[in-house]
């Protein structure tokens, strides 16, 4: 067809030629681009012939896409604008007062082809002139189509992407019809189109002012009234302290790699950054040619010096942040931070929510707050890396003190850039793979970063909020406030309890991970409690230099007095009181604390012992004989004396110590040291006990069913000959009548796992394991048992029966009394959408049986049950995941309710979205009503754990938000009436998103050859980041054998993100249907249904995160070309209308548009992580040519893995 040029006669400047035909699509990829291109819209009506001017306008523009050159053209066919990529719109639309309504009918007919996105053979690009730029005009302005019977009403500059819902009400107020309906941007203004008719007919002239009136009415206040772009001053302040570090990296640079490696650095950086502002093909042929020409020793330099710069960027953002915060102290005058989630902004909204002192205090009790540390390998970077950017950042806190004189910056400048000399001179690569051994010291190294102090940092701030919100007058507020305003005080009526307990993974989960041995969890256990009482040393060690008090002026309480003679029976074996009996005499603290020294240094010796006698293998022995020889552990043993002589029993004990010194302090009006240091120990002492982290074990569920079967076999106790061939009502009944039974006697065990397989013999010894751990450190030590893939309720009982096969009083009955002896709760996880749908099932069986019903009850009657997102993710898809998850919660919480057990539910997450990670506070609110009830346990991740407790300052907030997040969970005072109606609407969409993504992964042929050949997960398993191998089996090319983490690695390093959010387009068009009335029930659901908004607000983040061009350039490895097309356009296409309708849902102009500052970090890091993404391409392309001999191959794969660990860096959440 024709295409007159758009509003020519009404601007006074003729529009470009019309562009060629473009060229017809293959069917292979018809649907998928026919989806890209066209957005979210309302589609009623047949098509129309024409339409005003001011509409062609506006309809003639779209996202722009690529031609064969490489060039960027304006589709005719889609109206919303692509903003992922973070830069400004760039539509066109005539401003209001230009616009006269009387437009050619060519361009009418254009516009009524772009607008019913026409994708024939005569479709046409249009080339839209800069004079019908907006200017940032804003209104409403009515057309009639000439010879059609419809108006057309054109919206200027609203300050929401999206006013469907909003404005098609007050259509139908005046019973007019809605036929058609388009969105767009233009620079700092959106413009929204609607066809609308009453009756089949246009709309009177004379009816005009009453409709504009109506509109202006319902949608004036979201006209736009400042610039799209406008920066806080956080931003600025951040941008300039960036350029700042920044300049002394690329000093460095120029130093020690020279002019040529930085030229070329910044050429990159900056071309590729101008790319995102204009497409420009000579620039971008040019950077790909020096990508593909870079010489070797230039390509790993300049790769490292990306990956130098993301890391940097990243602490000093994160550095930042801290610094607002506490800025945002001072500025107040409640001594903790009151930004939202905050200890004071909590508090105040439950007071005037109604909750009084006694509602806060049974809450404050009820409250389990319990991160679990994991090793899963998605923390690239080696610890002395992360030492190093540890400094660089405590350096760069004390650089934005304001009250710095010139000569302090410059000196902390220069500490600051022999930092960055440093990371530059540290090779990032570990070349050697990491053992068990080294992801628990790894772990631990945490605890002496920062979590002992923030842990009381977190318990002080909570007081004293607590102390301001709820005092009953400013005098009882401030009384014996201490000049420390840090020191914590107790409110007089509401005492804050120790609620947070921390676990580990890490020398327990043996699930896929053939090196985690039952030596290796004796090996954790010792080293974690080594940890935390040298802690406990080291602070009671500080506590003698402070509480010097003398009995001449200061008499301590008659139960501390009487303390001392009790510790007659410990001072006789103290070497300094054998030689000087009345030291300390006068200053009875100092005595109390000498006495408790020695008897923690006892402990200490007793642990070195152990860890010598361990019987290592050879590489374990060395890092053990270097660990123990560490002067922060190592003491001398006293002569004649045994390491166990003289120890603390129990924690309990250690606490009971402390809080006599408290107590008496606190008699004689020393309130100001009873509350301060002393006080920081015992939160210490009551968090983390002996045992620091409580461990957890893990085990998948076929493992345990085999040795079961073999263990009751006739090569066993010969108790159920048949076990494997029982259903799972007969297993269920086995094994409850063995339970009940007395165990064998350990010779009779002994002899019976000598004649089991080695499997069998290994699941076995593990529980021994579990019992030694349990009777060095207590029951606190070890938490739960873990059951991965777990389908039925024997798969429980199965773990419940090895341990009592053990006779170790882990779970048995005792046949004389009929008591149970259980100290190891056994927790089901439920991992895939299958699992997920059948565990009501599994848990009712479970429940109904008696055996394990005595069981729970000496357990606190606490029924644990862990969710997997990450394999119900990859099974299902983020939609059906994520429901899936929340629907399994409700069902628990239930079932919880009907048998009188409670619940607590075990959240494992991942570090990206696709595998569960969200914002704490969020992501706690947004579960079910009734399901948190106070308690609530999650994993913490590979590199989350660096991010989010890898210094004081961000650890507090991290403790701080999840508490304050579960709090108000629990109160239930913050969930919606309309849940479970939203439900239903959750239920419909996880029907299409599921079926999208199934479809995709499931039947889409040459799927996972696409994955295996355009991503790094082949090259994940070199990089040597944990000790668990990456695939369950090695030559296995399917999802199922497919790790979790490596299939959300691999796609966020192509940056395709595809498992944090493929579905979703899908699940909400298929939904909203073009209706307006079903969009504005999305709307309303964002708003309202905290579930439905975190989210989408979390997928928002990995949509931003993707990136369709540069994941085109990986798909070209892909060795089939239909095979790369197929799966290609399928993805943009899914990308495409996933961001269109997320912008159309939550009525944003941009992805992330409510999340400002999280927009501005994420815009920073593309400039360096856009040239990485290509270099890889490059490496990639080197690595798999088959023309390439193996010495070649080999050559690259270093800088290959280095633009792996650079690009991990730069996205922070890959895995």
């Amino acid at each position: 067809m024709q295409v007159a040029p758009a509003a020519t006669a009404h601007v006074g400047r003729p529009c470009a030629a019309p562009q060629p035909p473009a060229p017809r699509r293959p069917s292979l990829a018809r649907a998928a681009s026919c989806r890209a291109r066209r957005g979210p819209l309302l589609r009623r009506g047949r098509r129309s012939a024409g339409c005003s001017g001011a509409v062609a306008a506006v309809a003639a523009q779209g996202p722009r896409r690529r031609d064969a050159a490489g060039s960027k053209k304006r589709s005719a066919s889609s109206l919303p604008r692509r903003a992922a990529t973070g830069g400004e719109s760039e539509g066109v639309a005539a401003p209001a007062e230009a616009a006269n309504g009387n437009g050619s009918t060519d361009a009418a007919a254009a516009a009524a082809a772009a607008i019913d996105g026409d994708d024939s053979e005569n479709h046409q690009e249009l080339t839209i002139p800069e004079a019908l730029e907006i200017q940032g005009t804003s209104g409403i302005r009515l057309d009639n189509v000439p010879g059609e019977p419809a108006t057309v009403v054109t919206i200027f500059a609203s300050n929401r992407t999206n006013l469907v819902a909003d404005i098609t009400q007050v259509f139908a107020s005046f019973e007019l019809d809605v036929e058609e309906a388009e969105l767009t941007t233009q620079n700092d203004a959106v413009v929204d189109v609607f066809r609308i008719s009453k009756h089949g007919e246009q709309i009177k002239q004379e009816a005009f002012d009453a409709i504009k009136n109506a509109l202006a009415e319902g949608i004036g206040e979201h006209f736009q009234r400042e610039p799209l772009q406008k920066q806080d001053s956080f931003d600025v302040d951040l941008q300039e302290k960036v350029k700042v570090i920044m300049g002394v990296f690329d000093k460095v640079i120029v130093r020690h790699a020279g002019k040529e490696i930085f030229d070329t650095v910044m050429e990159l950086k900056n071309g590729f950054a101008a790319l995102r502002k204009k497409e420009d093909p000579r620039k971008r042929a040019k950077l790909l040619r020096m990508c593909e020409t870079m010489p070797y020793d230039t390509l790993v330099n300049v790769i490292r010096a990306f990956n130098i710069y993301s890391q940097l960027l990243g602490s000093v953002t994160d550095a930042h942040k801290d610094f607002v915060r506490r800025e945002q102290v001072k500025a107040s005058d409640t001594a903790t931070p009151s930004w939202p989630a905050s200890f004071d902004h909590t508090f105040r909204d439950l007071k005037s929510r109604g909750v009084d002192q006694e509602q806060l205090q049974k809450l404050l009790n009820s409250i389990s707050y319990n991160p679990v540390f994991t090793a899963h390998p998605t923390e690239a970077r080696r610890r002395v890396t992360l030492q190093c950017l540890h400094r660089f950042f405590l350096l760069f806190q004390k650089f934005e003190d304001n009250n710095l004189s010139g000569e302090q910056r410059r000196l902390l400048l220069l500490d600051i850039e022999t930092e960055i000399e440093t990371l530059w001179w540290t090779d990032e690569m570990r070349w050697r793979k990491p053992t068990v051994l080294d992801e628990v010291l790894t772990g631990l190294s945490y605890f002496e970063l920062s979590l002992f102090e923030s842990v009381c940092t977190v318990y002080r701030n909570a007081e004293i909020s607590l102390r301001h919100v709820y005092g009953t007058t400013p005098e009882e507020a401030h009384k014996d406030m201490p000049s420390n305003v840090m020191v914590p005080l107790v409110t007089s009526s509401i005492e804050v309890p120790s609620f947070v307990k921390f676990g580990s993974w890490i020398g327990g989960d043996r699930d896929g991970n053939p090196f985690v041995s039952p030596q290796t969890t004796r090996l954790a256990a010792l080293l974690q409690s080594r940890v935390i009482i040298a802690e406990y040393l080291r602070r009671v060690q500080e506590l003698d230099t402070l509480l010097t008090h003398n009995k001449r002026f200061h008499t301590p309480s008659d139960d501390f007095m009487a303390s001392l003679e009790d510790d007659k029976a410990v001072t006789k074996y103290i070497p300094a009181f054998q030689e000087m009996p009345t030291m300390f005499s006068d200053e009875p603290y100092r005595r109390k604390l000498r006495v408790m020294r020695h008897r923690l240094e006892q402990s200490l010796r007793s642990i070195n012992k152990r860890l010598t006698q361990e019987e290592l293998n050879e590489a374990d022995a060395g890092r053990i004989k270097e660990v123990t020889i560490d002067i922060r552990y190592n003491i001398d043993t006293v002569p004649g004396l045994d390491p166990t002589q003289g120890v603390y029993e129990t924690d309990e004990e250690f606490v009971n110590d402390l809080k006599l010194i408290q107590g008496s302090l606190l008699a004689l009006g020393d309130s100001r040291n009873a509350n301060g240091k002393i006080k920081d120990l015992i939160r210490l002492a009551e968090t983390f006990g002996f045992h620091l982290v409580s461990l957890d074990i893990r085990q998948e569920s076929a493992r345990h069913t085999s040795a079961v079967s073999e263990l009751l076999g006739p090569d066993g106790l010969d108790l159920v000959p048949d076990y494997d061939e029982l259903d799972e009502n007969a297993r269920i009944q086995a094994l409850a009548q063995i339970l009940e039974s007395a165990p064998p006697e350990e010779e009779e065990i002994v002899k019976v796992l000598e004649s089991v397989s080695v499997d069998t013999k290994e699941v076995v010894e593990v529980l021994f394991a579990v019992a030694w751990v349990i009777s060095i450190f207590g029951v606190k030590a070890v938490d739960t048992y873990n059951i991965s893939m777990a389908q039925n309720a024997s798969h429980v009982l199965e773990v419940c029966l090895l341990a009592w096969a053990t006779n170790q009083k882990l779970c048995q009955k005792d046949q004389e009394t009929g008591e149970w002896d259980v100290v190891l709760p056994v927790c089901p996880l439920f991992e895939t959408i299958p699992d997920l749908e059948g565990m009501p099932v599994a848990l009712t069986n479970l429940l109904q049986c008696p055996t394990y019903r005595q069981i729970l009850r000496n357990t606190d009657n606490v029924l644990e049950v862990m969710l997997g997102y990450s394999d119900s993710c990859k099974d299902g898809g983020i939609v059906a995941s994520a429901w899936g998850l929340y629907r399994a919660q409700l069902d628990i919480a239930k079932l919880s309710a009907s048998t009188g057990v409670n619940p607590r539910i075990f959240h494992g997450r991942g570090g990206t979205v696709g595998r569960g990670a969200g914002p704490a506070h969020e992501s706690i609110m947004a579960q079910p009503a009734g399901t948190v009830q106070g308690r609530i346990k999650f994993t913490e991740q590979g590199e989350t754990v660096t991010y989010r407790y890898g210094n004081v300052e961000t650890a507090v907030y991290e403790l701080t938000v999840g508490l304050t997040g579960l709090l108000k969970a629990s109160s239930n005072l913050y969930k919606g009436d309309q849940d479970s109606y939203y439900a239903a609407i959750m239920e419909e969409l996880v029907v299409a998103g599921e079926k999208a993504y199934r479809e995709l992964t499931d039947t889409t042929e040459g799927f996972y050859d696409y994955y295996y050949e355009t991503t790094v997960v082949e090259e994940i398993g070199m990089l040597n980041v944990g000790s668990r191998p990456s695939k369950r089996k090695a030559t296995d090319r399917s999802k199922k054998s497919l790790r979790a983490i490596p299939w959300v690695f691999g796609w966020s390093q192509s940056r395709h993100t595809l498992p944090a959010w493929f579905g979703v387009g899908s699940a909400l068009s298929s939904y909203a249907n073009h209706d307006p009335e079903k969009i504005r029930e999305l709307q309303q659901m964002y708003k309202n249904f905290p579930f439905f908004q975190n989210f989408l607000s979390n997928v928002q983040m990995s949509l931003y995160k993707a990136d369709m061009d540069i994941a085109r350039e990986y798909a070209r490895l892909c060795k089939d070309r239909i095979t790369r097309k197929l799966v290609y356009d399928l993805i943009s296409g899914e990308y495409q209308l996933s961001r269109d309708m997320i912008l159309t849902v939550t009525q944003q102009r941009e992805l992330l548009g409510d999340q400002k500052s999280l927009l501005l970090t994420l815009r920073e890091r593309n400039p360096f992580l856009d040239p990485l993404n290509h270099l890889q391409v490059v490496l990639l392309d080197r690595r798999r040519d088959p023309s390439v001999d193996d010495e070649a191959k080999e050559l690259w794969l270093d800088p290959l893995l280095r633009s792996i660990k650079a690009i991990s860096a730069n996205m922070r959440n890959t895995g």
